[in-house]
């Protein structure tokens, strides 16, 4: 395994954003999702880096990060990644970004195209969260919507004053198979390292977003992976793979890991698809 060092950068709005840093040869971006930090990744940054220099970002308020007052929407991490390519003076990376790190692509492609993304693995993230209540059952499938709006406050206003410790046992509880080992789930709930006002703003900004429009822009090589047992549908990554041409779905079933922490529980079988798929071509 690389050595893995921990690098810093500072965005335009002056805030100083932690990355790991492991490897060499092309670089492999790794986008976390929300509430979690860098080291999520760590079984990924420990394989991929023999091949690759993997750079795992602590986005603003996560890990090691500068937790400031500000800047907790996606437009904003958009630009931060943006920040980050040019601090790393890149032309080019592959990018494996997971829920609300799927998100900041998406947004980071409507402001900024594609000219800089090479290959592309979205792991369990639906164009859309919120639910339009003129839906049918079927269309809120298809597009993963699965929040009420008349509850939306509610449930992210329980950052601000629930336990973290138990908000992040029930997250990870909620977003793991039956599978998953008490290790895997420990491991998970201490990489949840935001704090509660970040995490309410963030989580209401990401679940009002709408990128329908964008997944079509998305003309690049792109791998979506999902779970069968995920809270997300996975109809929504079959949905997403239509309007991608070229994409790939791979769908982990629940004994595979198959929610939406499958790099963790089943790190073997996830990093030998990635990998192969990266090299691949």
């Amino acid at each position: 395994m690389s050595e893995v060092q921990s690098k810093y950068f500072c965005t335009n709005d002056h805030v100083k954003l932690h990355y790991l840093q492991a490897g060499s040869g092309p670089v492999l971006i790794l986008l976390p999702g929300g509430g979690f930090s860098a080291e999520v990744f760590r079984k990924q940054i420990e394989v991929l880096s023999q091949h690759f220099t993997v750079i795992s970002l602590d986005k603003r308020g996560h890990g090691l990060s500068e937790k400031v007052e500000y800047g907790y929407r996606v437009s904003r991490f958009a630009k931060d990644l943006d920040d980050l390519l040019n601090h790393l003076q890149v032309e080019t990376a592959h990018f494996i970004a997971h829920s609300l790190g799927a998100a900041m692509i998406y947004n980071y492609v409507d402001l900024f195209g594609t000219e800089r993304i090479n290959k592309l693995i979205v792991i369990d993230e639906p164009p859309v969260l919120l639910v339009n209540p003129d839906w049918s059952e079927n269309e809120k499938t298809q597009l993963g919507a699965i929040y009420e709006a008349n509850g939306l406050h509610q449930l992210t206003n329980q950052f601000l004053t629930a336990n973290p410790t138990e908000i992040a046992s029930n997250i990870v509880e909620a977003m793991t198979t039956k599978y998953a080992t008490s290790e895997q789930k420990q491991f998970l709930i201490k990489c949840m390292d935001i704090p509660g006002f970040a995490a309410s703003r963030l989580y209401l900004n990401n679940i009002c977003q709408d990128f329908r429009d964008v997944i079509g822009k998305l003309k690049l090589e792109t791998l979506f992976i999902t779970g069968r047992a995920s809270l997300h549908p996975w109809q929504s990554h079959e949905w997403m793979k239509e309007k991608v041409p070229g994409s790939q779905l791979v769908v982990f079933e629940e004994q595979e890991g198959g929610n939406h922490f499958m790099f963790v529980e089943q790190p073997d079988a996830f990093n030998t698809l990635v990998l192969s798929y990266l090299l691949d071509g």
